[in-house]
């Protein structure tokens, strides 16, 4: 009998003879492009590692803490010198330059007053010191013959009421009274009848109570005044009392006095003109000037302090207003709007970004190599195949004893859009121009960390190897150590990893890509 599965067996030869060469392709090492190093002339460098910083940078805050009220500038913005970048809130110190200025105004006006004060006694020494002047005994005796002039007047006033009280009231006087009489009681009548008809219309409700207190006002007002002249008639009957003709003739002596006494005064004003000038009324003369002039010197020093209180005020409001210090680029918005800063602390970060500078590190050994004005070449991870020219500025006059470095300042040549503040790049400072060296392109070398490598094919194999690389160039990078110039070195490395199997395909030998 016939073993059952030898049936199958032309049915599976095809599968086997599939997988197989599916088994095949997928063992195949894959072929990469490799390139050989090239031997040029090329320069040598000393290379270094820091970062872009603007020629000046600072913190700018205000002198003074307090409330940020508002800030006028964004991360990016660029600023003039002068230009506002935050106001503080000044609504304290604003009041307290309104108090300084009323304070100024203050001390002005009395120091006004104590320069009038210092003239005024002056005026008065000058006045108390001279001898009488004839114009002066003039106006005194005019003066002085007027006053007794009116004194005499007054006398004779009073005379001539007597004279009128003891000879009582005359005819006319008693009919013009009699005629006021009647015309107060025609008045009194008048009011009543007024005020009964208001009574009326008020009951009635025609008028308000105010017409009817009106009415009854007038009423009251016209019996008073029909009261005071029955009483003036009354008076005229009985004749003139004793007291008034007592009074009258009290008023003459007064006035007989007053004459007297005014001739007594001219007098002795005339008298003492004529003595002056008089040593102690010149010496109080004295004393009164300077006591205003000791008065003065107060109120000035006062002036003084309150300028200078006032310009301290107005210093403290100007501080809350931060301006920039240069013009710059802003890095850094620190506090925002309704934060609260302190005395220089610092609400923006501003860069001088006109000039940029890059600041590298290299060790002290090559110190001696490096000299101002020797060009570098710049590159940065971020823009892999970019480059720019700086220019050494300034050697560091210090080397960092922990860690063996000197910092180098460089200044870029026609610095590239991409570059921002803070921004990590390498630099290679040429120091020699003319030195043979091996280049590969620079798609063929591996920059992580800051250290260089290239992948190379050895019996089939994927290998890496540190390089030392000098300065990249369009043209390539310079190896200066780490390759030969038989090494297969994978143009493109990407995806490929150490000990993968490879087949190695030359592309343009010896041309850097």
């Amino acid at each position: 009998m016939k073993n059952p599965l030898l049936r199958w067996i032309p049915i599976l030869i095809p599968f086997v003879v599939l997988f197989g060469i599916i088994g095949y392709i997928r063992s195949r090492p894959k072929t990469v492009p490799v390139v050989q190093p090239v031997s040029r002339l090329v320069v040598e460098s000393i290379s270094g590692a820091g970062r872009v910083r603007g020629q000046i940078e600072t913190n700018v805050g205000a002198q003074n803490g307090g409330r940020i009220a508002v800030v006028l500038v964004r991360e990016g913005d660029s600023v003039a010198v002068g230009q506002v970048i935050a106001r503080l809130d000044d609504s304290v110190l604003r009041a307290q330059v309104r108090q300084a200025e009323d304070a100024v105004r203050t001390a002005e006006a009395q120091m006004a007053q104590a320069v009038d004060g210092v003239g005024t006694a002056k005026a008065q020494l000058v006045q108390t010191s001279r001898p009488p002047l004839s114009s002066d005994v003039t106006r005194l005796k005019a003066e002085t013959a007027q006053q007794v002039a009116v004194a005499e007047a007054n006398l004779a006033a009073a005379k001539q009421r007597l004279a009128e009280l003891q000879e009582g009231a005359t005819r006319e006087e008693r009919q013009q009274v009699a005629a006021q009489v009647l015309q107060a009681e025609a008045n009194v009548e008048q009011a009543e009848r007024d005020f009964a008809r208001q009574k009326m219309l008020y009951a009635e409700g025609a008028v308000a109570k105010s017409v009817l207190d009106s009415a009854e006002t007038a009423l009251k007002v016209a019996k008073r005044s029909l009261e005071n002249v029955q009483a003036q008639q009354k008076q005229l009957e009985v004749g003139t009392r004793p007291e008034l003709i007592a009074q009258a003739k009290a008023d003459i002596r007064a006035a007989e006095a007053t004459v007297k006494g005014a001739k007594a005064t001219g007098a002795a004003q005339l008298k003492s003109l004529l003595a002056t000038p008089r040593p102690e009324d010149v010496l109080v003369a004295k004393r009164r000037v300077e006591e205003a002039q000791r008065a003065r010197q107060v109120a000035e020093a006062r002036v003084r302090e309150a300028r200078v209180a006032l310009s301290v005020a107005q210093s403290r409001l100007g501080d809350a207003v931060v301006t920039a210090p240069f013009a710059g680029e802003v890095t850094q918005v620190v506090t925002e709007a309704g934060g609260v800063t302190g005395p220089n602390q610092p609400i923006v970060r501003l860069v001088r970004w006109s000039t940029p500078e890059i600041r590298i590190d290299i060790d002290e050994i090559n110190l001696g190599k490096v000299k101002v004005g020797q060009e570098g070449v710049v590159t940065t991870d971020a823009f892999p195949g970019e480059s720019f020219r700086a220019t050494v500025r300034e050697i560091g006059a210090q080397v960092d004893a922990d860690r063996g470095s000197v910092e180098v300042r460089l200044n870029p040549v026609n610095p590239p859009a991409w570059l921002r503040p803070g921004q990590t790049v390498s630099v290679n400072i040429i120091i020699n121009e003319g030195m043979e060296r091996l280049v590969v392109p620079l798609t063929s070398v591996l920059t992580i960390g800051g250290k260089a490598s290239a992948l190379v094919v050895e019996n089939g194999k994927i290998v890496r190897k540190d390089l030392e690389v000098g300065a990249p160039a369009p043209d390539g990078i310079p190896v200066i150590s780490g390759l030969t110039a038989s090494d297969k070195v994978v143009d493109k490395p990407g995806g490929l990893t150490v000990g993968q199997d490879v087949i190695p395909q030359s592309v343009e030998a010896g041309k850097a890509k």
